[in-house]
């Protein structure tokens, strides 16, 4: 009964686990790649906003004294890089509460699981509770005094891993 169940829980988490570091990698992949794409276009479009700025002082310089036109031109900036730096605070802070509610359903349907298998666990060690508790203590002691037994328990937990990736 409880074979069966934990059997049940690994083919639920197995499939669960590799879709999610699969996921993972595909997510990383696209970043990396958008990232390098906005360093690139952050740098070029830069360099066209120092000419613009330089352009505009020029422009200003011939009309009202240079250090007024340096400060006109430097309050448009200053102006230009806060609505840019609000936007960006309005786009990433949706993302963030969108993503926090897709991880709560996750977290959510996982507990529910987890609850059903306890609940049956739990059934299986109140009909058998000799049984269950006398082969929990004897795994317990097994594992704890052997080393040789602990290395080959945690093998077969490595073994696991990987066959789920």
């Amino acid at each position: 009964m409880i074979g069966g169940s934990v059997n049940y829980l690994l083919n639920i988490v197995g499939p669960l686990a590799k879709a999610e570091i699969r996921s993972a990698k595909d997510s990383a992949a696209r970043l990396g790649v958008r990232v390098a794409g906005y360093v690139v276009a952050g740098g070029v479009a830069s360099i066209g906003l120092v000419f613009l700025a330089i352009a505009g002082y020029l422009g200003l310089a011939r009309r009202i004294p240079a250090p007024d036109a340096a400060l006109i031109v430097a309050a448009v900036a200053l102006l230009l890089a806060a609505a840019i730096g609000v936007g960006v605070w309005a786009i990433t802070q949706r993302k963030a509460v969108r993503i926090q509610n897709q991880r709560s359903a996750a977290a959510a349907a996982t507990a529910a699981e987890l609850q059903l298998l306890q609940a049956e666990l739990e059934l299986a060690l109140h009909k058998n509770a000799k049984a269950g508790t006398l082969g929990m203590l004897a795994a317990g002691v097994a594992l704890g005094a052997s080393p040789a037994l602990r290395r080959d328990a945690t093998g077969l937990l490595r073994d696991l891993l990987r066959q789920m990736r």
